[in-house]
């Protein structure tokens, strides 16, 4: 929203130069949070936090704030939002959910970000959207098939001529020292105890 990645970019090769990047205060948007289990909850309530409207959908759970609105159908999610995140496991239901109709109905300065998994979005029909829609933006931490075939990922691919509209990291929500603590220290822990299961 700040176009932070941007403006680094320019102050770093020596331009102090503010107006290329004005950018929008979360207090006069409205947020769509699409899953509303941990991490969306999370996301919901510090988007709450900074005055944003938010706006949940999620079939499966029940929203109690009173300040977070739940929504019935994706459509309300697309046509209402400035940003709109994603926080779902990949399932049948949810492969591909953000495709041409989702972004049809969506706002053409939409944010959309992904920290979920790269297969909840049709890449190809949301480069579509980005090369008609010059003013939106996807933030994402996860490609589709990431792990296998990231070299021919049609986002990659976009993004070295479309910097200005994407925001890209590789896969680093959950990379920090702490997480990774946590990780192995399970892994551990469950390894401990099926050698105990075993050895009684």
């Amino acid at each position: 929203l700040r176009n932070i990645p941007q403006a680094n970019k320019s102050a770093l090769s020596g331009v102090w130069d503010y107006e290329p990047f004005i950018g929008r205060q979360i207090n006069s948007l409205t947020v769509g949070v699409i899953g509303y289990g941990r991490l969306g909850t999370f996301f919901a309530n510090y988007c709450d936090a900074f005055g944003a409207k938010v706006l949940v959908y999620d079939p499966y759970k029940s929203v109690n704030h009173p300040r977070i609105n739940q929504v019935e159908n994706l459509e309300e999610i697309a046509s209402s939002s400035d940003v709109i995140s994603l926080h779902v496991h990949v399932t049948d239901e949810t492969l591909k959910m953000i495709d041409s109709y989702f972004l049809s109905k969506c706002k053409s300065s939409l944010v959309l970000v992904n920290t979920s998994r790269g297969e909840i979005v049709d890449e190809k029909d949301l480069i579509e959207f980005l090369s008609n829609n010059l003013k939106s933006k996807y933030c994402t931490d996860v490609l589709s098939e990431e792990i296998i075939e990231k070299e021919s990922n049609p986002i990659l691919r976009f993004a070295v001529s479309n910097q200005s509209q994407l925001v890209l990291t590789p896969h680093i929500g959950g990379m920090t020292i702490e997480a990774q603590e946590m990780a192995f220290g399970h892994a551990a822990k469950l390894l401990k105890n099926e050698i105990e299961f075993n050895l009684n």
